[in-house]
């Protein structure tokens, strides 16, 4: 009987610890949006390198690769990359491309302002010293104004939608509005919008107040209103880790 007894009163401290616990949580006063927006925007611009991680979806986002011997109707579209980023000039990606009917994929490297790409086919799997990426340079992306962080800088209209999971992690979603001519940096140069109010979210991480992703919404093309917008997600992760990008030999394959 005393150990039923004692297992009851066990039982009835955990659960009250759990609720006490819970109406902490809940009293606890959310934080500013902008407050908030400020800490991550200031551990991204003093990051020494990071890694990213960009997915598009909805209407194709083209690119105008110069150069090359493709067919004329064989556009080709940008769907997703993952690489690295070295202040103050340093890139790397591994990025998938749709080739007209087909899917491929291209390794990029980008040193100061010199690019050189690889794809199976695009190049034969040679390393080749041209731009695929027209007018990009890495050192737009923490450049004052129009790198990253400036361009979060600038937010309007934010509101603080609530916490959300990331893959593990809890994180403070933000929401709000940012001029269309400034997202160059975010989207590693690819969009097409100049103008105008886009919609955009930010995600801070509740414990290291670090940005861990945005999505960015992009309307389609005037002639193409009709159409689907396109969904930018752009996640950043592994601040300040060591990293080595250096340029290929051209003509080499690998």
């Amino acid at each position: 009987m005393r150990t039923r007894e004692l297992l009851t009163l066990l039982v009835l401290v955990v659960l009250a610890i759990s609720a006490c616990g819970s109406e902490d949580s809940a009293s606890e006063p959310a934080p500013d949006p902008q407050r908030l927006l400020a800490e991550g925007v200031s551990q991204l611009q003093n990051a020494s390198s990071f890694r990213y991680e960009i997915d598009v979806s909805g209407y194709p986002v083209d690119v105008p690769i110069e150069g090359l011997d493709l067919p004329e109707d064989a556009g080709v579209s940008f769907k997703y990359a993952s690489g690295e980023f070295k202040v103050p000039d340093r890139l790397s990606a591994r990025i998938q491309f749709r080739l007209g009917v087909l899917s491929t994929t291209a390794d990029l490297i980008i040193v100061d302002d010199e690019q050189y790409f690889r794809g199976e086919l695009l190049t034969g799997n040679r390393w080749l010293k041209a731009e695929l990426i027209p007018g990009f340079s890495p050192a737009v992306l923490m450049a004052q104004p129009g790198g990253i962080a400036h361009t979060l800088s600038t937010l309007t209209d934010l509101v603080l939608v609530g916490r959300r999971d990331l893959d593990g992690q809890s994180a403070y979603q933000l929401r709000g509005r940012v001029d269309a001519g400034r997202i160059f940096s975010l989207t590693l140069g690819l969009s097409r919008a100049t103008s105008g109010l886009l919609d955009i979210e930010v995600y801070v991480g509740v414990r290291d107040r670090r940005v861990a992703r945005v999505t960015l919404i992009e309307p389609p093309p005037e002639w193409a209103a009709d159409a689907e917008p396109t969904t930018w997600l752009i996640n950043i992760s592994d601040y300040d880790v060591p990293l080595n990008i250096e340029a290929p030999a051209v003509g080499e394959g690998g």
